[in-house]
């Protein structure tokens, strides 16, 4: 998975969480200003990992599993990327080089650090704090338009 889908996830979550009732992925994908195909995608790994629910019927959609303020980010990120946000080259470093022999263990050691570091950050910031701050940009920013 990419990076990218994250985000994406984010801004759906956030908008979910203004709407008891859900949305469509039409409605979500318009939002998010990408292709419905592609979102599915996205939401079909939220359900799957339970941060979300389909409803079926004529007003279909999805709608979030429990309050958005008890979902982290990290919560979303994990159930798309895993635990990692950096990962260890794919190639097998020459172990009779001095540096070959152990950049495995050093850069995982390093990895290792930043992620902790950011998943406890992301642990901190709530579904709901983020749909907050986009509704309060959102209408700053229409302001300074007039």
């Amino acid at each position: 998975m990419s990076v990218s889908w994250f985000p994406i996830a984010v801004h759906a979550l956030a908008l979910l969480s203004t709407s008891e009732e859900g949305y469509s992925s039409a409605y979500i994908a318009a939002s998010v200003n990408t292709h419905s195909v592609f979102l599915r995608r996205v939401l079909a790994k939220l359900v799957k990992n339970g941060l979300l629910e389909t409803k079926e019927g004529g007003g279909g959609g999805y709608r979030l599993v429990r309050p958005a303020n008890q979902l982290t980010l990290a919560e979303v990120y994990k159930s798309l990327e895993g635990n990692s946000f950096i990962s260890l080259s794919p190639a097998e470093p020459n172990e009779d080089c001095p540096v070959g022999s152990g950049i495995r263990s050093a850069f995982q050691e390093i990895i290792d650090d930043i992620d902790n570091i950011v998943f406890q950050r992301l642990e901190t910031i709530s579904i709901a704090e983020v749909a907050s701050r986009a509704i309060t940009h959102g209408k700053q920013r229409k302001a300074n338009k007039t």
